[in-house]
């Protein structure tokens, strides 16, 4: 981030959000599988209307971030708190599916309610990925300390349409890139979905556990009580 930043000046703020929305929306994450998944079982249609939702709750952080972004990274608490949730969010999940695989459950979305209803199903998981609020925080801080965006309304603007776009280009790429080589391979997902939401949500969080013992300084207290 902090070199597509170095290369863009504050004149160009939509470009600047697009770039780094959409570097962050391109890795493979739970939101881009699942976008995928509605998208092989539901269509174009409710692929985009996933989109539409996870946009929408984007567009809401973005704005009430781009208010209190000063205030939110010095919440100590919060931010504990919201790390936490993340790791116990992303663990449940991961072992709901293990579950599954151990069972031999086939998964779809499609036995899920509000599946039939992807844009409302964007909202409630785009709702409970809490750990965007302190990341845009950074990046808003960061840009405005470096003057890569400023205070104006209209710059502020540009800027969160731009990482919309990004957002919803990313995940356009992801899932029809993703549809190509599952349709081209013929590829069952139905069969691999468990097996790839388990090691998905586990990996994901135990780098979410790794990054918060770093950023907490907890490595040398953990050496402590092995050694005692």
């Amino acid at each position: 981030m902090k070199m597509i930043a170095a290369l863009l000046s504050k004149k160009n703020p939509l470009v600047l959000g697009f770039l780094i929305s959409l570097i962050g929306a391109l890795p493979l994450g739970y939101i881009n599988v699942i976008s995928l998944q509605i998208l092989l079982e539901q269509g174009n249609w409710a692929s985009i209307s996933f989109i539409i939702g996870i946009i929408s709750v984007q567009y809401f952080v973005l704005t009430t971030v781009n208010k209190i972004a000063a205030w939110l990274v010095n919440q100590e608490n919060l931010l504990l708190l919201i790390d936490l949730f993340t790791i116990l969010f992303l663990l449940a999940i991961g072992l709901y599916f293990m579950n599954n695989t151990a069972n031999h459950e086939n998964s779809s979305l499609s036995h899920f309610k509000l599946a039939q209803y992807p844009f409302i199903l964007a909202l409630f998981l785009n709702g409970l990925n809490f750990i965007q609020w302190p990341y845009w925080s950074g990046i808003y801080i960061y840009l405005f300390r470096t003057a890569k965006l400023d205070t104006k309304k209209k710059t502020k603007n540009k800027f969160v349409l731009g990482a919309l776009l990004g957002t919803s280009l990313g995940m356009f790429v992801f899932a029809h890139v993703g549809q190509f080589l599952i349709v081209a391979n013929q590829i069952k997902m139905s069969t691999y979905l468990n097996p790839i939401f388990m090691t998905l949500f586990l990996f994901l969080s135990l780098v979410q556990t790794v990054k918060f013992i770093f950023k907490n300084d907890l490595l040398p207290t953990i050496k402590f009580r092995i050694q005692g």
